[in-house]
């Protein structure tokens, strides 16, 4: 007998068993391969998955009816890599592009370890002191994106970043994120260092100050930021219903910090407990989930604008210390006959230093903390230059040397 009718005289249990494998095997390649039907008059148009996790969909499309959610991010020094500069350009982009939610992405710390008190180069990441450029970048994001929904996503915020972060409501942190260091606004301010007391305490008053009005944006507590400012002071906190009553002892239901010598430090999960951050979340999938959009469309338009700012004003930066330098050195040299040619060099490296300074606020900003130089100074530097030069055309003799000693006439010399 041929083989097929052999396999035709098989019991029927085992052909039935074979016919389910078979529908098994096509329902799982089915299964595992994702498609989505757009919306639209044509409902046999379908479009692929770009990613899936989560629960939520990120799609590859310009269908209008996919949500958009424009991503921002917030990385690195806090005073120059975060400050109102780069996001006017921001703002642009996502009037542009009219999303229906911003994400706030803020991931800056001033050392990359509790730990570790001190970097390899402190100032690449300890924040600055510029509270009103902070207040100038909250208040645009907030004035100018006020028809918008903001939320902040915190992956890590330690320094003046906590301050930032708290002029938002909406809070979600990563698992591993840090919430705390507070207290730098007051000892970088310097309130502490006065001898009156009655000095020392104005001006404590004064920055604590400063730090509360980024909470009434974000409309935050006013016992939280107290316990992240000073020491002294203790935290806990009562629950009634789903509002959380704070209290400046250990009294609360909640007793959050305890230690009189130390300011507050939170972590994602403790965020969460107290409502001060709406979820934690691992990625922008996450996030999205509860933010409750079924699928979404990725905007990262401000991505490539914040990364290019950042790289041309480091890049820049790095040059202008080359300059300063060249400076130092022209300046040295600039002695008898070769006074003019020298001097005229010297100018021209202060002035290119001031353009650097004018296109770039970061630059300015960093010309300040590091090398304790203002633009003004370097303006009227060269003033001088000019007025030296000015003094060796008129000379009659075209011996001599110059007596302008500048930021330094030794030669050498240079950045810190």
């Amino acid at each position: 007998m041929a083989t097929r009718d052999l396999q035709d005289q098989r019991p029927l249990p085992a052909r039935l068993m074979s016919m389910i494998t078979i529908a098994m095997v096509a329902l799982a390649i089915a299964v595992t391969t994702p498609t989505v039907t757009a919306a639209g008059p044509d409902d046999s148009v379908e479009q692929p998955l770009a990613e899936t996790g989560y629960g939520r969909s990120r799609y590859d499309s310009d269908a209008d009816d996919v949500p958009t959610v424009y991503v921002v991010p917030m990385k690195g020094q806090m005073g120059t890599d975060i400050q109102s500069e780069i996001y006017e350009k921001v703002v642009q982009d996502i009037l542009l592009h009219d999303p229906d939610v911003i994400v706030f992405i803020l991931d800056s710390s001033e050392y990359p370890d509790l730990m570790i008190p001190q970097v390899e180069d402190p100032r690449e990441s300890r924040g600055i002191l510029a509270i009103e450029d902070y207040r100038t970048l909250v208040s645009m994001l907030k004035s100018e994106l006020a028809d918008y929904r903001q939320v902040l996503w915190i992956k890590d915020s330690v320094g003046f970043s906590s301050m930032l972060a708290l002029a938002w409501s909406e809070l979600y942190m990563s698992p591993d994120a840090r919430f705390s260091g507070l207290r730098s606004v007051i000892d970088r301010s310097g309130a502490d260092g006065w001898s009156d007391d009655d000095i020392r305490a104005k001006m404590s008053a004064a920055y604590s100050a400063f730090v509360k009005s980024f909470l009434e944006y974000g409309d935050q507590s006013m016992e939280l930021a107290d316990a992240m400012l000073w020491p002294e002071k203790l935290l806990s906190a009562s629950y009634r219903g789903r509002e959380v009553v704070w209290s400046l002892n250990d009294l609360g239901e909640f007793v959050i910090d305890n230690d009189d010598e130390k300011t507050l430090t939170l972590r994602a999960k403790a965020a969460e407990d107290l409502l001060i951050s709406d979820g934690t979340v691992e990625s922008l999938d996450d996030l999205t989930f509860l933010l409750g959009y079924r699928e979404y469309r990725e905007l990262d338009g401000a991505v490539s604008i914040v990364e290019n700012y950042v790289k041309k004003w480091r890049a820049t930066y790095d040059k202008t210390k080359e300059l300063w330098a060249d400076y130092h050195q022209h300046r040295g040299w600039a002695s008898g006959r070769d006074s003019r040619k020298y001097l005229s060099r010297a100018k021209r490296d202060l002035e290119q230093i001031i353009r650097a300074m004018a296109r770039y606020k970061a630059v300015e900003t960093r010309w300040q903390t590091d090398q304790g130089v203002t633009k003004l100074s370097l303006e009227i530097e060269v003033e001088k230059l000019r007025e030296e030069l000015r003094a060796l055309r008129g000379s009659r003799s075209s011996g001599g040397g110059t007596t302008g000693g500048g930021f330094g006439s030794g030669g050498g010399g240079g950045p810190r």
